[in-house]
């Protein structure tokens, strides 16, 4: 509309310095036409700029789903499986294409109940589907082999929704809808490329970054536990209770060294509502996004539950604790999204070590003496003992 303005005030001018009407036609045409030209090579570079995008990210999925195939078929040649190849792309490729449905939140109460269920579900039918691929692999490929799916799976959906956006934008030539995409394309390639350096690290079974809270429990343990007695106070999850300064810590961390996160909210129920354990404190430790001017490796203390994931177990964690009246405190190691899911770094691992300095003084400080405290490593425990 302003163009239009500016083409008509300029014919106008045109007609004023003595022009004739054919002159103010043949302006209003090419400004006319100027404008559409503009517009439209707008639309062609934008194009062009997504289309380098849309490359980059099928070549990242397929190098993914390569990555799968070979890693089940590596895992098969170590049991001795025989596998139909055939069998094995296209369940991988049903595996990848299967989606997550979320709960109807039209009425919320029990919604959080409900998304956990179906968390579970999915959980449970994808461990039945690689054990039904390979039945002699071992708890730890299974879980391993889960976590390349479901890289896999993430990448071959940033890959269809930026597809299927682009080739609506080229059909309806929707120049708004083009910038919009265009403008969220480096935070998807940051996604990308996470997701992309954790194939590495779950094919080998080496930690990654997200590893940060698992190490450091597993270190806590380690250090102070004069016995090490492992239990299992829910599925994937284990708990070892450990003596430090005359007070009784509970160290909960996801079971390793398979890919795992663990059920850590399912863990603090069964301790503490149904073996009811006298809990002073709650310290979770959890990897954290970092801004782009901070370091990685950088530590923030804070209060709540540090966990991220869908909420659930967030949620769950928050409502045991402020039922029964337990402080809940944070220690967060910030990286980058591809620091969290590459294999583990040296900045990474140093701050583990600070931040275990910073648990052990909050249990000082902020408790006493025959107290007993919850410590929560949270993260994937990809590659972690115990």
């Amino acid at each position: 509309m302003l163009f239009y303005f500016f083409s008509l005030v300029v014919c106008v001018v045109c007609l004023m310095d003595g022009g004739t009407f054919y002159d103010f036609i043949m302006w209003f045409i090419f400004l006319t036409f100027f404008a559409y030209i503009t517009r439209e090579l707008e639309i062609w570079r934008i194009i062009k700029d997504v289309e380098r995008y849309i490359i980059l990210y099928k070549g990242m999925r397929d190098k993914a789903l390569l990555t799968t195939l070979n890693a089940f078929k590596e895992v098969a040649a170590r049991s001795k499986s025989k596998l139909d190849i055939k069998t094995l792309e296209d369940r991988v490729m049903s595996l990848v294409e299967s989606v997550l449905i979320e709960p109807e939140t039209m009425d919320p109460y029990g919604v959080v109940s409900k998304l956990k269920h179906i968390v579970v579900t999915g959980e449970e039918t994808t461990t039945r589907e690689v054990r039904r691929l390979i039945p002699s692999a071992s708890e730890v490929e299974v879980e391993n082999l889960k976590d390349l799916i479901a890289a896999s799976r993430s990448m071959n959906m940033v890959y269809k929704a930026v597809d299927h956006i682009y080739r609506l934008g080229r059909k309806f030539k929707s120049i708004w809808l083009l910038y919009q995409l265009q403008a969220l394309l480096p935070f998807l390639t940051e996604e990308m490329k996470s997701l992309e350096s954790s194939l590495e690290a779950f094919t080998n079974g080496f930690p990654i970054g997200d590893s940060a809270g698992p190490l450091l429990a597993a270190k806590f343990i380690r250090k102070h536990a004069t016995e090490i007695r492992i239990e299992e106070p829910a599925k994937e999850t284990i708990a070892v209770e450990v003596p430090f300064k005359n007070r009784r810590i509970i160290v909960v961390k996801a079971k390793g060294p398979s890919g795992v996160t663990g059920r850590l909210d399912d863990a603090l129920e069964e301790l503490l509502v149904k073996r009811r354990l006298p809990a002073k404190l709650i310290i979770t430790v959890d990897a954290a996004l970092k801004f782009e001017g901070e370091k990685t490796g950088t530590i923030a203390q804070g209060v709540g539950v540090a966990i991220g994931g869908m909420g659930v177990e967030k949620f769950n964690i928050e409502k045991i604790a402020t039922e029964l009246g337990i402080p809940l405190y944070a220690i967060l190691i910030k990286m980058s999204g591809t620091d969290a899911l590459a294999i583990m770094c040296k900045e990474v691992y140093e701050a583990v070590d600070k931040a275990l300095l910073i648990v052990e003084r909050i249990i000082e400080e902020y408790s006493e003496e025959g107290d007993t405290i919850i410590l929560i490593g949270v993260g994937n425990t990809v590659g972690i003992y115990p």
